[in-house]
C-alpha cells in the first residue's frame, strides 16, 4: 500500500472484483467473448522473435502483434471496450494486471453463465 498511494483510498479485493465482473457479464451478456479473450491471450504463441505471445496482456495493442492477427478479431474494440472501465478501476501495475483481470473475467464468466467455479491464480 505504501507503494500505491491510491490504495489507501480504495481497497480492493477479489470479492470486489468478481462482483464488477459479474454485474458486467449479466448486464451486456458478453461471457462468450471474455472467455474467448482470455482463451486467445493464453493461446497465442511466439516464434522466438518475440513479435507475437500472451506476455504483457499484448492483446491491448492494436498497432501490431497479436492484436492484429485474424483470429483475435473483435477482441482488442470489443472485449477490451467492455472491460475498459473495470481496467481503469483495478489494474495496478504491481497488483493486478490486465492479463489477471482476462482470466478472472472468464473464470467468473464461466461460473455465471452455469458452468463450474474455476479457482484463478493471479501471477
Amino acid at each position: 500500500i505504501n507503494q500505491h498511494p491510491q490504495l489507501r483510498e480504495y481497497i480492493m479485493s477479489v470479492e470486489d472484483i468478481t462482483a464488477d465482473i459479474k454485474a458486467l457479464i449479466e448486464e451486456k451478456q458478453c461471457g462468450p467473448i471474455m472467455i474467448r479473450l482470455s482463451w486467445h491471450d493464453a493461446g497465442v504463441f511466439s516464434s522466438g522473435k518475440l513479435t507475437g505471445g500472451c506476455p504483457n496482456a499484448a492483446m491491448r495493442f492494436t498497432d501490431g502483434g497479436e492484436g492484429t492477427f485474424g483470429a483475435n478479431a473483435g477482441l482488442p474494440d470489443v472485449a477490451l471496450d467492455f472491460l475498459q472501465p473495470l481496467t481503469d478501476k483495478y489494474v495496478t501495475p504491481g497488483i493486478i494486471s490486465n492479463a489477471d483481470l482476462w482470466t478472472l473475467t472468464a473464470n467468473v464468466a464461466t461460473e455465471v453463465m452455469g458452468g463450474p467455479a474455476i479457482p484463478t491464480r493471479f501471477g
